[in-house]
């Protein structure tokens, strides 16, 4: 039976919907320079932090995301098509194009939240610095 017994009724809203998860993912749920989260400070202040949602008929390609994620070959640099077709023919998966496109398009909101969360970083040290003045 193929993983898309149910297919989607679009490919391209399951693609929106992974790499919005990412996004949110690693905007809320990965740990600061102080090892804190932004969904833990929230919760610490009485803030809400937005839920994350994976649809079901996506999980496999979510699965594969965050199996590929930390394999990188430095710092936030975006996996290459060459990086999945190695890992895709080394584990045998056998992956359709569009699952290819969402890891890419996932990765691409990934590489986004991160590179927000490194300025807002650099812009705190900055303030940190101009205090210390």
């Amino acid at each position: 039976m193929s993983r898309w017994a149910t297919a989607p009724s679009s490919f391209a809203a399951l693609t929106k919907q992974l790499a919005d998860a990412v996004y949110l993912t690693a905007r809320y749920d990965t740990p600061d320079e102080r090892g804190e989260t932004r969904r833990q400070r929230n919760t610490r202040f009485g803030e809400e932090s937005p839920d994350v949602e994976v649809p079901e008929e996506g999980q496999h390609v979510w699965d594969w995301f965050w199996e590929l994620c930390p394999r990188r070959r430095s710092g936030p640099e975006p996996l290459t098509f060459a990086d999945v077709g190695e890992w895709q023919r080394l584990l045998m998966y056998d992956l359709l194009r569009e699952e290819v496109e969402m890891l890419m398009a996932m990765d691409d909101r990934y590489l986004t939240a991160v590179r927000e969360d490194q300025a807002a970083a650099r812009a705190r040290a900055l303030e940190a610095n101009k205090g210390n003045r």
